[in-house]
């Protein structure tokens, strides 16, 4: 009796298959392709390896490909298929939605279920999912008729999106490309539909949805009038802001925060666009009260908002200033430019801040001399609310001398903003009575 032994290949064993896509999502063409790829580790170095690739597009039809190892191999190999080149003449990447992958090992033999891997890749319309205002949305699709008129429409929430639908005519190879420039800054966030429409129709449609998002807004470098001020002057700052794509932004606002020099006092500027200067602008009068020294104007992430929920800028935008004490105008005359004995000197005296506007709550002295020795104790001035001046008197007696008498005017708050004046003024002694003669 003969007997015949046949020994079959069979399986390493605690072999692993790991399928990866050389694109997990890409748009519909005519041209393009997918690479799967299937890493196998553990194998048994003197078994031929072979497999069957099956892809089910979103139509439902399923197609294959095989492809195969021989020895001698090591014992971790690659084996890789292109999807649709190499699945025959039916498939394509002209649908729209998910391809589900999977990997059947036909040799060495398994028991039970042959499948040994799996994975999917997507193929849209656009370019992307989700897009931030302002940018360009890009459509690609296939699969239809030379020449085409096909209609792209795309609608939201409240219904179809401005411009939209409109027609676009596919290429002699039946793919279509088409741009929206850009999403405008005020359209509606949210989800949006893009279909595409032509005559016969495609099965399944060309539908697919993505998310428009809030667009980051960038600030330009913040500009000021004045890097060096006093107290009580206006400091004017103002600054550009665009969209990504370059448009100027023109609507909107943004407080700008004013950090004094302690560090901890913080002041807010609100800035609004001008249309006459072309860029958001905002002033700041600096409190006679305020701190001295350097001062930080910041427009913070995200203070600034366009008025449709864009905001920026995504790091803050700082510009230095340093602010110093007040220097005060004083100017100072009297009532009358001659006196004598029994008269009153009205002082009249106008303090003006740098900024512009009257000095109305300090210290306001007068002191008088006559030849450089001071005439009395200095006169405490008054602020009249209805002179919108400080007042003060004095009445010249008969021990006062006689001549121009110097009248200095110092004015300061408690915070040290000062300043100086002074007046002149004559006082004459009146001539004794002329006696009459008698002959």
């Amino acid at each position: 009796m003969i007997v015949t032994t046949f020994n079959a290949p069979v399986h390493a064993v605690g072999e692993t298959y790991t399928l990866t896509e050389s694109a997990s999502r890409l748009q519909e063409s005519s041209t393009a392709s997918v690479l799967l790829i299937l890493n196998v580790s553990n194998a048994n170095t003197v078994a031929n390896y072979a497999f069957t690739w099956s892809v089910k597009d979103p139509s439902g039809s399923v197609h294959k490909a095989n492809n195969a190892t021989n020895v001698p191999h090591p014992a971790s190999f690659v084996e890789s298929v292109a999807y649709p080149d190499k699945f025959g003449s039916g498939p394509s990447l002209a649908y729209t939605g998910v391809y589900a992958v999977w990997v059947n090992q036909t040799q060495p033999l398994l028991l039970g279920s042959t499948g040994v891997a799996n994975g999917q890749f997507e193929v849209d319309l656009t370019d992307s999912l989700s897009y931030p205002r302002t940018f360009p949305v890009g459509v690609r699709a296939s699969g239809y008729a030379p020449n085409l008129n096909v209609t792209i429409a795309i609608s939201g929430s409240g219904g179809p999106t401005p411009g939209f639908p409109l027609n676009q005519l596919a290429d002699s190879n039946g793919d279509l490309s088409y741009v929206w420039p850009s999403i405008p800054a005020s359209t509606s966030l949210g989800s949006y539909t893009v279909i595409l429409t032509g005559s016969p129709t495609k099965t399944p449609p060309d539908i697919q949805s993505f998310i428009v998002t809030a667009t980051n807004v960038t600030i330009s470098p913040l500009t000021i009038s004045l890097s060096y001020l006093q107290r009580s002057q206006t400091e004017d700052f103002r600054f550009s802001a665009s969209y990504p794509n370059g448009a100027q932004v023109k609507t909107g606002s943004a407080n700008l925060r004013l950090v004094e020099a302690d560090g901890l006092t913080s002041h807010y500027v609100a800035m609004a666009y001008k249309s006459t200067l072309g860029v958001f602008r905002g002033t700041f009068q600096i409190p006679l009260s305020s701190e001295v020294g350097p001062w930080v104007a910041t427009v913070e992430v995200s203070s600034f908002d366009d008025g449709y929920g864009n905001k920026g800028p995504i790091s803050s935008v700082l510009k230095p200033f340093t602010v110093s004490p007040a220097i005060l105008t004083v100017s100072a005359t009297t009532n009358y430019n001659n006196y004598t004995i029994g008269g009153i000197v009205v002082i009249y005296v106008s303090v003006v801040t740098p900024g512009g506007y009257n000095f109305t709550s300090g210290t306001v002295t007068a002191t008088t001399y006559h030849s450089s020795s001071q005439i009395g104790s200095p006169l405490l001035l008054f602020f009249d609310q209805s002179r919108a001046k400080w007042v003060g008197s004095y009445t010249v007696n008969s021990t006062n001398p006689y001549g121009i008498w110097q009248i200095q005017v110092n004015a300061s708050d408690s915070y040290g903003n000062m300043g100086q004046g002074s007046t002149s003024t004559l006082v004459s002694i009146p001539a004794p009575p002329q006696q009459s003669s008698t002959f």
